[in-house]
Parts: C-alpha cells; structure tokens; sequence
C-alpha cells in the first residue's frame, strides 16, 4: 500500500497562510468590544466599525464566511489523500471518499497536471486527481503505468 499526500512545504504554507487569515478576520470580529480611550485617534476608528445598518451585517457575514473558509482550508489540508493498494485506488479529499477496484480500471490520462483515470462501466464515475496537490507524483504514474494503460498514446492527434 502507498500513499500519496500533499508535500509538507505545501501543508505549512497553506497551514500558516490560513492562520494569519483567521487571526486578521478574527481580529476584526472583536474590535467592537476593546475598550479605548476618549480622546485617542483609535476612538475615532472605533467609532466606525463596526458599519451601520446593512452593511454591518454583510461585513459580519463576510468576516464569518471567510473565517470558515479558512478552517475548511485546514482542514482538507490534512484530509487529502490518495492510496493505492493491492487491489484499489482510493482518492480521499475533505468531502468525499472514492474507491476504485483494479478490475473496473480501463486505464489512465494526464492533461496538464490532472490525472484521470477511467473505468470500464458507465455506473462509475472517473477518478480526477491533481498532481500538483501531492508528493511523489512520479512514483504514481509509474505505478499506473505498470498495470493499466495510458490512454493518451491511444488519443489520434
């Protein structure tokens, strides 16, 4: 069994990049409730955020919506996966498991940095698997190549 994960530089940028995100709009979620002084320059900015009316509660549910993107973001980080084994591929991200068994494999193709890999029946759906998003790349086509066909050589140009 091998398994292909996102390279750790990746994990730790995205890993960092999504904590200063949540820090930034965290922060300004809780400006309304630090206590300032009168006669400062803070106070004047204090004084306008949060926004009146409407636009408060866009503002709020924008600083919510993006602070949940964020933890989605760490989330999938650490959640995206592919495996393969003796007799499966299995493609694992944060919302959805897929498992295709060697026999319903027809064969593969890359384009661009996308792998796909097809099957035989209409009943299942194609694996599509970004390369750019995982370590070891080479080693996976190797291992596809090995067992299954690469459909681009048969693809008329």
């Amino acid at each position: 069994m091998k398994v292909y994960t996102m390279p750790e530089r990746l994990k730790v940028f995205i890993l960092l990049f999504s904590i200063l995100l949540i820090i930034t709009f965290g922060s300004l979620l809780i400006i309304p409730f630090i206590p300032v002084s009168v006669h400062s320059f803070a106070f004047r900015l204090h004084k306008s955020w949060p926004p009146e009316g409407f636009l408060f509660y866009v503002v709020l549910l924008f600083l919510i919506l993006m602070i949940a993107i964020c933890v989605l973001l760490l989330c999938a980080v650490f959640k995206r996966k592919v495996v393969f084994t003796n007799d499966a591929i299995i493609n694992s991200n944060l919302f959805s498991t897929k498992k295709l068994n060697f026999n319903e494999i027809k064969g593969f193709g890359v384009e661009y940095s996308t792998l796909y890999i097809e099957t035989n029946s209409t009943s299942k759906k194609r694996l599509k698997i970004d390369l750019i998003s995982l370590n070891k790349t080479d080693n996976l086509l190797q291992d596809l190549e090995m067992r299954f066909i690469n459909l681009d050589y048969l693809k008329p140009e």
